[in-house]
């Protein structure tokens, strides 16, 4: 019996190779003769899906982006020329949408944080001395659909008023009489004769100024009797601040005989608490 008959391929093998290349060659052949992705832009895009390579002679469509206009005639398109490159196109014309204009707050300044209205920037405010800002000190022109719009209304300013400062115990202030006090108003406390043989002192600050929406500049001050003890040294001496009684503020200096040294400080000072600050200091060898 005779060995069945071997079926022929009509593309053998051997041909593979030669069919590749001559489609290879095709193919390069084709987009050596266009031109690759067409030119972006900042400001403007395509109107179309892009594609890898264009013929000669096939043109795209360009408009502005999203929060961009065309504030002038130009060129919507590219051409693939002869010489495989693009017509030259800029984006020039496309600018950015404006948020309208908002002039200075009564009494403030609005400042544009890069010089223009254009979507993406600020606008900051602030108020002039003896007033405070009500509402948000900056605004964003921010994108919404295609308009650019503030992120908000704009703020303006309140004239800085202060109410009466508190009264304080044993003592009083000036223009107790005033109900409103007005921006940099000052008021100074004074304190009451004492019924007993030591006067009040006034411990703290004896004038506050009406300072900004939040009051006054300062707590009020104290008045109250302060009185330190007489300060004993053993093995030295006080060399200032003599007296027999010693209120606030008062202040003493010692030094040590001679053979000894101080331990602490030579000065101190009675403070609001009755005591003296630092503490007697000591004289040792």
């Amino acid at each position: 019996m005779a060995p069945p008959s071997r079926r022929e391929c009509p593309f053998p093998s051997r041909r593979f190779p030669g069919l590749f290349l001559a489609a290879l060659a095709l193919l390069l052949s084709s987009r050596s003769d266009a031109c690759g992705p067409p030119p972006t832009f900042v400001a403007m895009e395509l109107t179309s899906r892009p594609k890898p390579y264009y013929k000669v002679g096939e043109q795209v469509e360009y408009d502005c982006k999203k929060g961009y206009h065309h504030f002038a005639p130009f060129l919507t398109h590219t051409v693939c020329d002869r010489n495989h490159t693009w017509l030259p196109i800029s984006d020039a014309p496309c600018v950015k949408k404006v948020c309208h204009y908002i002039p200075n707050p009564a009494h403030g300044q609005a400042i544009l944080a890069n010089g223009t209205y254009s979507f993406g920037n600020q606008l900051h405010f602030i108020c002039n001395d003896g007033y405070y800002l009500i509402g948000k000190a900056i605004l964003y022109c921010e994108l919404k659909g295609s308009d650019a719009v503030w992120s908000g209304r704009p703020p303006i300013c309140q004239k800085i008023l202060c109410k009466p400062p508190p009264t304080i115990k044993n003592g009083k202030h000036t223009f107790s009489e005033v109900d409103v006090f007005e921006y940099l108003d000052a008021v100074t406390y004074s304190c009451d004769p004492a019924p007993g043989p030591d006067p009040f002192s006034l411990v703290g600050e004896s004038t506050i100024y009406c300072r900004d929406s939040l009051g006054w500049s300062g707590d009020p001050p104290e008045c109250k009797v302060v009185k330190c003890r007489f300060p004993v040294i053993e093995n030295g001496r006080q060399t200032a601040g003599f007296g027999i009684k010693f209120y606030y503020n008062a202040a003493v200096m010692f030094e040590c005989y001679e053979g000894f040294h101080i331990i602490g400080s030579d000065t101190i000072v009675c403070n609001s608490n009755s005591t003296w600050d630092p503490p007697v200091p000591k004289c040792v060898k």
